[in-house]
This record gives C-alpha cells, structure tokens and sequence, in this order.
C-alpha cells in the first residue's frame, strides 16, 4: 500500500530555508522531493504570463494545464519562478480553497519508493498527517529577509530590505490566518530554528533526529 512509504515533512514561513535543505536531505537518502511551493509559484508563472486576473473563479480552468504539465516531468527552469512578483502571487493563491483542494491529490502523488522529504505550509498538518517524521523549521523575519535578498541576487533581482521585510511579514500573516490549511506548527513536530545557524549546522541537526527514526 502506498501510505506505508515514508514521507518526513519540513514545515515553516518563507525564506526560511525549506527548499535548500529539502534536497540536500533528499540527496542523502536517494529519496524523492516534493518542493510544494514550486506548485503555487508555477501556478502563479501561468497566470502572470496569460495576464489573469487573480480571482478564485479564474484560476480553476489553469490547475488543469498545471497538472498535464507537471505529469509530463516539465523541467521548468527555476529562474522563471524565483522572482518575488512571483512569489507574492502564489502566496494569495494559497489562500483560496478551492486551489489548495484540487492540488492536495496532486501533491500526495509525490509520494513514491523509498520514500519522501516534503516541504511546505501545511505538509505535516494536511497534506500527509500519516508522515514518520515532522519538522517546522523557523528562523527571525530578519534573518529570512536578508537570506532571501541574496537568493533574489543570485537571479539579479534587487529589492529594498524594508519593501520585502513589509511583503514576507505580510505573507506570513497571510500563511497564518487563512481559513484552509494555515501555516501552524504539526503535532508532535520537532522544532529547529536556524536564525543563528550554518547550512550545514542545520543538515546535521536534521541528519541526527532522521537517522534515529530510520532506525526504527
């Protein structure tokens, strides 16, 4: 049966890390990776590109060719959808129901032998509550904004530190007070917080706590 494959769950705000780490973990253990974000942000590439307006009655006939391209492995380049535009359209998509309904099924899809490291809003909360192990990774809002920057850099995007500090703090309210699937911290999650830590200081705190439960 499918729901005996393990899945460890990385929850968190944005900018705080989840996608790095993710596959790096993934990596590690030859496992598969859902980056739920990516789903929203392509989402949000269609319709900036198709010049829709973002209404929830619009947006349901574009999940549609979302889903035909995601099954065809659409080896979409991630600089298309590493903009903060982008980013701030898929946070308001996450918020209407409807949208967060119809992708679940195609995010659950994600789960596949040997097993699955997958990073969200609401992957340990909804999306697979069954999930072996849980994380929520947190880190300051300063912090976040400042790593951010030099990934927006990296793309040769600039943008003010106060501007995006506004739009992240906005969004975290936004991920915190919605109605379907807000962003909350799972049950029994452990929680890391890598505001003052490394990249590799962090691999190895989650390294340590996933090796003890695959011994199990």
């Amino acid at each position: 049966m499918k729901n005996t494959i393990p899945v460890i769950t990385i929850d968190g705000p944005s900018g705080v890390g989840k996608s790095t780490i993710s596959k790096i973990i993934a990596k590690k253990l030859k496992w598969s990776v859902l980056e739920s974000g990516k789903i929203y942000r392509f989402l949000a590439f269609l319709i900036l590109n198709k010049k829709i307006s973002i209404f929830e009655k619009n947006i349901i006939p574009f999940i549609k060719d979302l889903d035909i391209l995601l099954n065809k492995n659409l080896q979409y380049n991630d600089k298309l959808i590493n903009f903060e535009k982008i980013s701030e359209i898929s946070s308001q998509l996450a918020s209407f129901p409807i949208v967060r309904k119809i992708l679940l099924k195609k995010q659950r899809s994600f789960r596949s032998f040997p097993g699955l490291i997958a990073e969200g809003r609401d992957m340990g909360t909804v999306v697979f509550p069954d999930a072996k192990l849980k994380f929520f990774l947190d880190a300051n809002l300063e912090v976040r904004v400042y790593r951010r920057i030099l990934e927006l850099k990296k793309n040769r995007c600039y943008i003010d530190f106060k501007k995006l500090f506004i739009k992240m703090k906005n969004r975290d309210e936004r991920d915190q007070n919605r109605l379907i699937s807000p962003l909350c911290i799972p049950k029994n999650a452990i929680i890391l917080n890598s505001t003052y830590l490394s990249l590799s200081e962090v691999i190895t705190n989650f390294m340590k706590y996933i090796t003890k439960s695959i011994k199990k």
